[in-house]
């Protein structure tokens, strides 16, 4: 492998380490969230891979079931879960800097030029958005949304919906006091 493409690959290997789940609540401050302890699902998610939509529900139940919330029939809930998955397209430059010497100016280092290498990479970020709703009043009480790079990756694509599903679900429900264990 010439030495460029090590230099990528290793900027590659490493910037991919580097993502995270980008992780946003919000609620409805006037809510007592201490009253509520069902929900039903109207809007389960939907994305081109039908095993992801399963996982998804699974994981918003699992927290939810945690939470000491149940799932119930639409007819006896008393909240109503809604859940959209977007994706976007987006582009970053990684660009490898190699200097063969030591400082220098104008490009130049004592051993010879600085070298620079530059490549497009293209990615696809996927966004989960979990609406709550009052069954009664049907006003929107709560909102979660989870964010990351979708990996064509079967486990690393699960370790990030976990990650993010957790992570909109640590301080819920908001505004209620926690015990710790």
């Amino acid at each position: 492998m010439q030495f460029a493409g090590k230099i990528l690959l290793a900027s590659a290997l490493f910037l991919s380490a580097c993502s995270s789940v980008e992780v946003r609540t919000d609620h409805d401050n006037s809510v007592d969230f201490s009253r509520y302890t069902t929900y039903a699902w109207k809007q389960l998610p939907a994305t081109s891979y039908p095993l992801m939509d399963n996982r998804i529900v699974a994981a918003v139940d699992g927290q939810l079931f945690n939470k000491g919330w149940r799932r119930v029939p639409e007819m006896q809930a008393q909240t109503i879960l809604a859940a959209s998955v977007t994706t976007r397209e987006g582009q970053r430059v990684d660009t490898v800097h190699n200097n063969w010497g030591g400082p220098g100016m104008h490009g130049w280092g004592w051993g010879g030029p600085v070298m620079s290498t530059a490549r497009v990479v293209s990615y696809t970020v996927g966004t989960l958005v979990l609406d709550l709703y009052d069954a009664q009043s049907h006003n929107a009480i709560w909102r979660g949304t989870a964010s990351d790079v979708l990996w064509n990756n079967p486990q690393r694509l699960k370790k990030s919906l976990d990650k993010g599903v957790k992570g909109m679900f640590d301080k819920f429900p908001p505004g209620i006091a926690r015990v710790s264990r």
